[in-house]
């Protein structure tokens, strides 16, 4: 991979990044408002359980917005100015063309997640006892999201419908987390740990339970299997749905 390319690429797709409103707002500017209200909640409620399944209701939302849906509509703007093809026609390689144009996604993604840890450790005085399982929810769904936001641009002629094909993926993600957290107290089924939600909500909740890695193991691996899992079909999607040339 030629880096100087990737370099070049990666600091001209973050700039205009930062200049699309309709990126910037869904990947900046709404995961930390909605963040802001699910700490405000947690506060409002003092969570018995912990602030685990708030955290992963926080790192979902960024995975919506600032991977999938970001990727979507950066990719089919860039696409449809036919950015891409030129670039294609450079010394790049098609893996640096689009390395360099989604790093700015991924980069943003992993600082957003970051920062909805830090905001909940200084708002509530809560660490993830156990990081591991934090770290691997962040690798893992950064990667899902961003693969699913790419195979979306196959599904859409413009930057404002790839957003709006986008955004089911969101629902999903914060739908399942809902639906495995009826259950939360009792213990999740290993359906509810395969789901995209569920798995984010059992592996960030055992991250701030504070019991050692080595006695969670158990719980965890169907959920990081689960998370795997949905990583893999994110890569696989859109390998498989990702089109260079404008959809008409």
């Amino acid at each position: 991979m030629n880096t100087r390319a990737l370099s070049s690429i990666f600091t001209a797709e973050l700039r205009l990044l930062v200049r699309n409103t309709a990126v910037a707002v869904s990947a900046l500017l709404m995961p930390l408002v909605i963040g802001g209200m699910f700490v405000v909640s947690g506060l409002q409620q003092t969570p018995a359980a912990g602030w685990g399944f708030y955290v992963a209701l926080m790192l979902l939302t960024v995975f919506g917005m600032s991977g999938c849906i970001a990727a979507a509509g950066t990719l089919t703007y860039r696409r449809d100015e036919l950015y891409l093809k030129r670039l294609r026609c450079s010394e790049a390689s098609d893996a640096t063309v689009l390395a360099g144009v989604l790093a700015p996604v991924v980069v943003v993604t992993v600082v957003q997640c970051l920062l909805m840890v830090v905001v909940t450790a200084v708002a509530a005085e809560s660490l993830p006892a156990s990081p591991v399982p934090l770290v691997a929810v962040i690798v893992f769904g950064t990667v899902c999201s961003v693969g699913l936001g790419m195979a979306t641009t196959g599904f859409a002629s413009s930057g404002e419908q790839a957003q709006t094909v986008a955004t089911p993926v969101f629902f999903v993600l914060i739908g399942t987390a809902i639906w495995a957290a009826t259950d939360l107290s009792a213990g999740l089924s290993t359906v509810q740990m395969l789901s995209p939600g569920g798995a984010v909500v059992q592996l960030t909740q055992l991250a701030y339970t504070g019991a050692p890695l080595s006695e969670t193991a158990s719980d965890a691996l169907p959920a990081l299997g689960g998370l795997v899992a949905w990583a893999v079909l994110g890569a696989g999607a859109a390998k498989r749905y990702f089109r260079w040339e404008p959809r008409h």
